[in-house]
């Protein structure tokens, strides 16, 4: 705790009492298309000479147990200041955590100041620091679960500088992750953080959550955090905090639409399953101007509709009306006219899952599968270059992933249960003809028919098998592992640097297979058993020869082109001896 001298405490409660915090609104900005999602409410003390800065006010205030007059007076003052945001802007408001156990505390105070200023729960978005749960952890998910009674959204705030955080984020389902700024500064120039985000980013998709990124200060980190598939950003490179609410410049809106459009490349990963775009169907759509007279009596008169899309003139998707809310919304004695003069950008759901078309199903089906229960059933909609071009329904996405589950389990090596040559086919055809990213890397295993006829079948199935789970656990990038046969493997991947990934492989087969061999065969280095004529040799020991062909300097437009060069590798391979790796 602090010490607070005399002088401070006067400035404090002069502060209070004169209301001298002044709000600032800093744009959380979207990293798909630039545009404007919502706001985050900063307080700055408007005192001349005060000798504190706005993050030891908040000390003091706990200090002089002023905790919750502080806190109402700085949501008030952001409230007070945001009836100039834009519709369907999100506001972001810091929340003290530790106000929860102040006794002056009050509950619906918020609700009374949004109907004030003409806000809904909807509009607000409470963050919450992780930071505050090392110290209160109690206090911490007192307020989460506070808020989310009310319908508020909320973001835990400097995520990744707490020290339980994907645990507590399990536990409380919250909404929104921010980023700790210390992970994107300079996080360009660190794979450790790449590495870190990566997986924040995996997590979030998985688990339907909006991933945020803080402290963007730079072109490069921005890059790099579209390139990681970080979906929204904030930070000086963005857009200053300013005393009214504006939105980002032209300059840096077009910079994020070519920084993704050049990323696609790099965030496009091959799927067994297909991607989502293959599946879409385009529906029934409407402007957002549409009343919701016209639309119930539209809706009642067609029972083949089961949700409409509200798209504008540029066909961006404002997001979904589903028939079933929608009606729920008319019924009752006062539902048609309270909503009948509403339009369909007023009545439609605001938080709807949509997603790029090249968004493999697998992942479309995740995500729709972790939404909330009141929304699980809801349409996806499809999106290509930001436009809609169709709905798929929860029950399209099941079926097709069962069909392919069947299809796959069929197809699938019997001992490794792998995908098999059919997978493999149509993936690597489907990577060439898309001209993206990828890698085929070609495993086989050195030495193993010595092996197998040394140890027997059993231990030559198990040796198969732990090859398989040295690739599963070494692939933790959504990589394609499929089975040709026998010893022979390929993993496919979405980018090029592929040397770590075959390095790893070796280095984990290593460590895994000293158990397969007796001690005596460990000991001589090599193993005795009949060569192809029948005759005793020394063979020895099992090692991994990897083949890597990629398209990072030749565009392959045939398979049989492609498929040539991949022989040439596997045949230096089969020149060396020992564990290698080429890569073409």
């Amino acid at each position: 705790m602090i010490t607070v001298s005399k002088k401070a405490q006067e400035q404090f409660l002069t502060i209070l009492k004169e209301k001298r915090i002044s709000p600032v609104y800093q744009p959380i900005v979207s990293l798909e298309d630039g545009e404007i999602y919502g706001y985050e409410g900063l307080s700055r003390i408007d005192l001349v000479g005060c000798e504190f800065n706005t993050e030891e006010m908040f000390l003091i205030s706990e200090k002089l147990n002023k905790v919750w007059e502080l806190e109402e007076l700085c949501r008030i003052k952001t409230l007070q200041n945001a009836v100039e945001k834009p519709e369907w802007k999100k506001l972001f408001i810091n929340v003290d955590p530790k106000v929860i156990r102040d006794e002056k505390f009050r509950n619906g105070i918020t609700v009374k100041y949004l109907k004030m200023y003409g806000l809904t729960p909807k509009d607000i978005v409470f963050e919450i620091t992780e930071r505050s749960s090392i110290g209160d952890a109690e206090a911490f998910e007192k307020t989460v679960q506070h808020y989310k009674s009310q319908d508020y959204q909320i973001a835990i705030d400097d995520f990744g500088s707490g020290y339980a955080g994907l645990r507590r984020v399990c536990a409380l389902s919250t909404n929104y992750l921010k980023i700790d700024m210390a992970i994107v500064r300079d996080i360009n120039k660190d794979d450790t953080k790449r590495t870190l985000v990566e997986s924040f980013v995996l997590f979030c998709e998985n688990a339907n959550i909006k991933l945020i990124a803080e402290g963007i200060e730079t072109k490069e980190e921005l890059q790099t955090l579209i390139e990681l598939g970080v979906t929204y950003g904030q930070g000086y490179y963005l857009g200053m905090p300013n005393a009214t609410i504006i939105d980002i410049s032209y300059e840096i809106k077009e910079l994020i639409k070519s920084m993704k459009l050049e990323s696609n490349k790099y965030l496009y990963k091959p799927s067994f399953f297909g991607n989502v775009g293959s599946i879409c169907t385009p529906k029934y759509v409407t402007p957002p101007d549409t009343l919701g007279f016209a639309l119930f009596e539209y809706i009642e008169c067609s029972p083949e509709i089961s949700e409409i899309c509200v798209i504008d003139s540029e066909k961006r998707v404002l997001g979904i009306l589903s028939k079933t809310k929608f009606l729920e919304k008319f019924s009752g004695r006062f539902g048609y006219s309270l909503f009948a003069r509403k339009t369909a950008k007023e009545l439609v759901d605001k938080d709807s899952l949509v997603v790029d078309a090249m968004t493999s199903i697998e992942k479309v089906s995740k995500m729709a599968l972790a939404r909330p229960i009141n929304s699980l059933y809801d349409s996806v909609v499809v999106t290509q270059n930001d436009c809609y071009i169709g709905i798929v329904t929860v029950k399209d996405l099941l079926e097709t992933a069962i069909s392919i589950q069947v299809s796959r389990a069929v197809e699938a090596n019997p001992l490794t249960k792998l995908p098999g040559n059919t997978a493999i086919e149509e993936l690597i055809n489907s990577c060439i003809n898309s001209s993206k990213n990828f890698g085929f890397i070609y495993l086989d295993l050195d030495n193993f028919k010595a092996y197998n006829d040394a140890y027997g079948f059993t231990n030559g199935d198990l040796m198969i098998n732990t090859t398989a789970d040295c690739m599963k656990e070494c692939c933790l990038k959504e990589e394609f592992i499929g089975h040709i046969g026998g010893d022979d493997f390929v993993i496919i991947t979405d980018y090029w640097d592929v040397e770590e990934l075959c390095q790893s492989i070796i280095d984990k087969f290593q460590d895994k297979i000293n158990i397969l061999y007796t001690k005596s065969d460990l000991d001589r280095g090599y193993i005795q058993s009949k060569n192809r004529n029948g005759s005793e040799e020394t063979f020895p020991m099992a090692t991994l020869s990897i083949a890597a062909v990629t398209n990072k300097y030749k565009n392959y437009e045939k398979l049989d082109e492609f498929s040539k060069d991949l022989a040439n590798v596997k045949k230096r391979c089969k020149q060396t001896k020992g564990n290698v790796i080429f890569c073409a």
